[in-house]
């Protein structure tokens, strides 16, 4: 074996690792965004159908969205499966 091959060898479990943490995040964001875009989408749906004149569904579905995706990615981050 070259010495090329034993280094990129050895580098590869650090490099796995890094993958693995972009994709982890990278799901928490696609995770975050969904959770709020459901709950914005379903706010506005109640609006509609109870004919609301302000946006009252849809203003305290997307606060509760935020804070439920914010809750959800920090458990995540805090508690770190291993």
């Amino acid at each position: 074996m070259s010495k090329s091959q034993k280094k990129s060898e050895q580098k590869s479990p650090a490099k796995e690792h890094n993958v693995n943490e972009y994709l982890k995040y990278s799901g928490m964001a696609f995770q975050m965004a969904a959770i709020i875009l459901v709950f914005t989408l379903i706010g506005q749906r109640l609006d509609a159908y109870f004919e609301m004149e302000k946006p009252l569904f849809t203003a305290v579905l997307a606060l509760f969205s935020v804070l439920a995706a914010l809750y959800l990615t920090l458990k995540d981050i805090i508690f770190k499966k291993e």
